[in-house]
């Protein structure tokens, strides 16, 4: 009994190595993904109107990835990827209030932001090279080239009065939505690294991208650059 469950659990795992193992050398294969980016502008903050002028850090916001990649497997244990996708990239801020002016009388006023985000969109062509250190298991590391479709700054603005017992009075809540085509630069670079694990012709990659160039080109001002962890889903089609 135990010889034959020994066996069994050797099939299974010569089986499912079978399964793992990368395309032969020479094969070209389309591989379609859709996945997550968890993104942030590491440099950037949002000032708030006001007499105290308080920044609002960046944060990681998560948003929607999905294209194509085209994969020449060249030699046993390497390859090479070109993908294009579409992406969305930017950060979410941290909520905040200001005040507007000194206490008068019984009461003061001020300002509160809230939903703040930078949204950026994105066509990313990674060229990467993959190197297999086991069946179906790669490292990846290469250059990625954003080419930049548009983007846009949002929040929200409440103007409130609080009195000297802490009661807040808002009104009614205010959205803004500012363009930032203008200020995008047309292409920016980043350098993604990561692994990827194929099982049964299902490919899971997960990268995280050092942005190399910034996002924004404003007089004065150093613009932020792209930081992006992304997970991905997809399936190889040999040709």
């Amino acid at each position: 009994m135990k010889n034959r469950l020994f066996l069994s659990l050797t099939a299974l795992a010569i089986s499912a190595t079978a399964i793992a193992q990368q395309p032969e050398a020479g094969t070209i294969s389309i591989i379609p993904k859709v996945g997550l980016n968890m993104s942030t502008l590491p440099d950037d903050i949002f000032v708030m109107d006001g007499t105290t002028n308080i920044p609002l850090e960046a944060r990681y916001r998560t948003t929607f990835m999905g294209g194509v990649d085209v994969d020449y497997q060249f030699s046993p244990n390497f390859s090479a990827t070109l993908g294009a996708y579409y992406a969305q990239h930017g950060c979410n801020y941290k909520s905040g209030m200001v005040q507007n002016n000194a206490a008068s009388g019984t009461s003061t006023s001020g300002t509160g932001y809230s939903d703040l985000s930078t949204q950026l969109n994105y066509i990313n062509i990674p060229l990467t090279l993959n190197a297999y250190i086991a069946p179906g298991l790669a490292l990846k590391a290469g250059v990625q080239m954003g080419i930049a479709l548009s983007g846009k700054l949002k929040y929200t603005t409440t103007e409130y009065t609080k009195n000297n017992e802490g009661e807040f009075a808002p009104t009614q809540p205010e959205e803004t939505s500012l363009k930032l085509d203008n200020t995008m630069k047309s292409v920016c670079f980043s350098i993604p690294i990561g692994l990827s694990y194929e099982f049964a012709n299902v490919i899971i990659d997960a990268r995280y991208h050092f942005g190399l160039t910034p996002v924004q080109q404003i007089d004065g001002i150093k613009g932020p650059k792209n930081r992006v962890f992304s997970i991905s889903a997809g399936y190889r089609f040999a040709l």
